[in-house]
C-alpha cells in the first residue's frame, strides 16, 4: 500500500503541478477536486495519508473551514497552500493544525521539499531502510505551524500509540518512497543485529531499528517466542512443542524452551 496524496486545488495550473510532481515522487495520487463538497465525499470513501490544500477553493466551505471539518471526524495531516501571506490568513489556518504551509508561486523544488519534509515529519518516529535509502536533504520550508499531537508525546512508545497514522499501519521507506505496511499483514519480526527484518506474506522489509523496540510499539497482538523472532499471535497455525516450532502458514521459525509456556498462554490452549 502506498502513501496517498489528495490534492484539494481550484486552480488548474497549480493542480497540474502538484499532480506531477505527486506521481514523480512516487507517491500515489487519491484524486484532485476543487471544491469542499468534493473532497468530504472522497476522504470519505477512500482516506487520504496527506492532503494538499488551498486555502482558497470552491464549495460551501473554504480551504480552512473545510480542515476544520475533516479533524472533526478523523485526523488527516494538511499542507496549507496560499497566495496570501497575511497574518489572520495564517493564524485561522494554524488554529487547525497544519503540518506545513507553502505560498502561491512556487516552484517545483519548493514544493518537492514541503512534501518530502512533511513525510518525513510524518514518519520520524516509524522504522526506516536501510541508511543508503534515505529521503535527499533540503532545507525546512518557512513559517512551518506548530506539528498538533504528534511533538507532544513524552516518549517514543506513547507517540507510536496515539499517533492516528500508525494505529493499524505503519511506513517503512524503501529507496525514495514510503510503503504502508498494514500491522494485520505482518507475520514475524526477525532479529538482525541493529537492524530487524518485517516478514509479510509477500515480502521482507529491512528497516533500520532493534526488534525489541520496534516490538515494543506493536505489542498487541505480537509475542516473543525467541529471543531472535517476535510473532503475530493471529498469524500462528500451529505450535510443534516436541521440536519447538511455531508454524505461521507455511513458515515456521524456532521457539525457545524459556518462551514456550508464554506461547501456549497466549494461544489459551485446550
Amino acid at each position: 500500500m502506498s502513501f496517498k496524496i489528495l490534492i484539494v486545488e481550484d486552480e488548474e495550473l497549480y493542480a497540474d503541478q502538484l499532480e506531477m510532481l505527486v506521481e514523480k515522487l512516487g507517491y500515489e495520487h487519491l484524486g484532485t477536486v476543487d471544491n469542499s463538497a468534493d473532497a468530504l465525499a472522497t476522504i470519505e470513501n477512500t482516506p487520504p495519508d496527506l492532503i494538499l490544500m488551498d486555502v482558497h477553493i470552491n464549495g460551501e466551505h473554504d480551504g480552512i473551514e473545510l480542515a476544520g471539518l475533516i479533524q472533526e471526524k478523523q485526523l488527516i495531516p494538511i499542507i496549507f497552500i496560499t497566495s496570501l501571506q497575511d497574518d489572520l490568513t495564517f493564524r485561522r489556518a494554524s488554529r487547525t493544525g497544519p503540518l506545513n504551509f507553502l505560498v502561491k508561486p512556487f516552484n517545483q523544488l519548493q514544493l518537492q521539499r514541503t512534501i518530502e519534509l512533511t513525510v518525513r515529519k510524518l514518519t520520524e518516529d516509524t522504522p526506516v531502510a536501510s541508511p543508503t535509502s534515505s529521503a535527499p536533504a533540503a532545507a525546512a520550508p518557512a513559517e512551518p505551524s506548530e506539528a498538533p499531537e504528534k511533538e507532544k508525546p513524552s516518549s517514543k512508545k506513547s507517540a507510536w500509540g496515539s499517533d492516528f497514522l500508525f494505529g493499524e499501519h505503519f511506513f517503512i521507506k524503501n529507496r525514495q518512497q514510503l510503503e504502508k505496511v498494514a500491522v494485520a499483514d505482518v507475520l514475524y519480526l526477525e532479529a538482525d543485529g541493529h537492524y530487524c527484518l518485517v516478514h509479510t506474506d509477500k515480502r521482507k522489509f529491512i528497516v533500520h531499528l532493534p526488534m525489541s523496540e520496534l516490538g515494543a510499539r506493536l505489542a498487541d497482538g505480537f509475542i516473543s517466542c525467541h529471543r531472535s523472532y517476535i510473532v503475530n499471535v493471529t498469524k500462528i497455525t500451529s505450535v510443534d512443542i516436541q521440536d519447538n516450532v511455531v508454524r505461521l502458514g507455511d513458515r515456521q521459525v524456532p521457539m525457545s524452551r524459556r518462551s514456550k509456556e508464554a506461547v501456549l498462554e497466549r494461544l489459551d490452549w485446550i
